[in-house]
């Protein structure tokens, strides 16, 4: 552009915040931030023996490919046995809906974080997009975590924080469904502000830990400051930075998106990668692992 005329560059110029505030009119805050979706749960408490952890970012429509012979096998045989199911970018309702439908098929129940409305950068006019936790045991408490950022001063992003008893255990377990900011302006303060604030769950909390979701680490840096945040709350990585399986980031960096963090549990198998996009059902490979409370 810096070759262009002075009148061509200030219409490209006035082109973007026009297309800019457009796209802003059409995000809107959800009408309900918190919302459920399933059979009902079915349990009191998890057991402390096995405790059994999926993570998947669905990719928000795409999830209607679960509609399909294929798409229902893959995510029956991901959530048959888990007992706490994290997915980001699942799109409302959620009740009645394909996601809803196959939770209800592997007998678990979600609690739904809205982050956003928006046509198109969403889900759709009037849908919201957010995080969903699953599991058969109703949380004891859910706090949803809405960025004070926006990507592009636009869209927010949602994490959920759920609390559960452990059957025979007086600690409770945390559980952060979390999906960070991709993308802000030249600096990574508003990623960092994001971290904090879920930093400030992790060091509150006395008991065990499981931070599990896309946390768009896509760069060094950004790498960097997740690590830290884990770090100081006393988290260990179920994954190793070399696993080749994870989904990483297509720009800046080739990291690792997605993860799953945990304190005060043992893994009694080692973490699982899936290979949901190879299939098309999702642009994000599946995490799993089961762990156990000593």
């Amino acid at each position: 552009m810096s070759g262009a005329p002075v009148g061509q560059r200030c219409r490209t110029v006035v082109g973007l915040l026009v297309a800019t505030l457009g796209l802003a009119a059409c995000v809107a805050s959800p009408d309900q931030r918190l919302a459920q979706a399933g059979p009902g749960f079915s349990n009191t408490a998890l057991s402390a023996n096995d405790i059994r952890v999926v993570d998947w970012n669905i990719k928000k429509a795409q999830a209607d490919e679960w509609g399909g012979a294929r798409g229902r096998a893959i995510v029956a045989r991901l959530l048959r046995d888990a007992d706490l199911v994290t997915l980001q970018e699942v799109c409302a309702p959620v009740s009645g809906g394909t996601v809803s439908q196959r939770l209800a098929a592997a007998q678990l129940t979600g609690v739904f974080a809205a982050s956003f409305s928006a046509a198109i950068l969403g889900c759709g006019s009037g849908r919201a997009t957010g995080v969903l936790t699953g599991s058969r045991v109703a949380p004891t408490r859910r706090i949803a975590l809405v960025s004070q950022h926006r990507e592009f001063g636009l869209t927010p992003k949602a994490s959920l924080a759920t609390i559960y008893p452990i059957a025979g255990r007086a600690p409770r377990l945390l559980v952060i469904n979390a999906h960070l900011l991709n993308f802000e302006w030249l600096t990574l303060d508003d990623y960092s502000d994001q971290l904090a604030a879920i930093g400030a769950l992790l060091e509150q909390h006395a008991g065990p830990i499981i931070l599990a979701g896309d946390m768009n680490s896509r760069s060094l840096a950004r790498t960097r400051l997740l690590e830290k945040t884990v770090h100081q709350a006393g988290l260990k990585a179920v994954f190793n930075a070399t696993d080749d399986a994870r989904t990483r980031a297509v720009i800046d960096g080739d990291q690792p998106l997605d993860h799953i963090y945990y304190r005060g549990l043992s893994v009694i198998t080692p973490g699982r990668i899936g290979a949901e996009a190879l299939t098309d059902v999702s642009d994000h490979n599946s995490l799993s692992v089961r762990f156990a409370y000593p």
